[in-house]
């Protein structure tokens, strides 16, 4: 009993000494030094699906810098309505509705002629009488090709422009109706090619405007 009492007498000192170098450092965590190294990463950028207000358009200087911005897909649907809404501003000779529906440089290109295609267009309803086929469809949504700077290369293929940046769709229509009597009032095809509109731009949500139209037609 007695050596029992002595090593409890021993080991109360010690236990205490341990208890109190514990809690004076505090419990043992973690640090960085201990992790292994690795090198740091660039931050990726992924493109949103649809116009996005919080994500910017590539603009051409930032591709020729090198500069790493999100792609943003564009609405060829809404880039095929602007093309119907421009049939249907020209059937009904509305210099107020096409305008509208033009960059402020655009052009029109033909037969290696470049014009503005606002003086292009009041020429043409000058001489040429686009109302007789007001209320008929020229050229159907359906039959419009959309081509957008991921299809270029096909673009080229068949024949048609091919999008200049990320920004642009070319939406190509073949008018079923082309004459009236015996004047021609359109082209084999035009070529349209729309440039995407920032939304302080168009004083909204992002749109296009058309920048330029490719189409071979001679006024007679």
């Amino acid at each position: 009993m007695a050596r029992r009492a002595l090593a409890r007498g021993c080991l109360a000192p010690a236990v205490l000494a341990l208890a109190c170098s514990t809690s004076a450092e505090g419990p043992v965590f973690p640090t960085s030094e201990r992790f292994p190294e690795a090198p740091r990463e660039p931050p990726s950028f992924a493109a949103e699906s649809g116009f996005g207000s919080s994500t910017a358009l590539a603009e051409p200087g930032d591709l020729a810098r090198g500069l790493r911005v999100a792609r943003v897909p564009l609405d060829s649907e809404a880039a095929r309505e602007q093309v119907t809404r421009f049939f249907i501003a020209v059937l009904q000779e509305s210099s107020r509705e096409l305008f509208v529906l033009l960059a402020a440089q655009a052009s029109v290109l033909s037969e290696g002629s470049r014009q503005p295609a606002q003086a292009m267009w009041r020429a043409r309803f000058a001489q040429l009488d686009y109302t007789s086929l007001a209320g008929r469809v020229v050229a159907a949504p359906q039959t419009l090709r959309t081509y957008t700077w991921d299809s270029a290369a096909l673009a080229k293929r068949d024949g048609v422009p091919a999008p200049a940046s990320p920004n642009e769709v070319v939406v190509v229509a073949r008018p079923g109706l082309s004459w009236a009597g015996k004047s021609r009032l359109f082209g084999e095809s035009l070529a349209f090619r729309l440039r995407a509109k920032s939304a302080k731009d168009g004083g909204g949500a992002p749109g296009f405007e058309i920048a330029e139209i490719a189409e071979d037609f001679r006024l007679p």
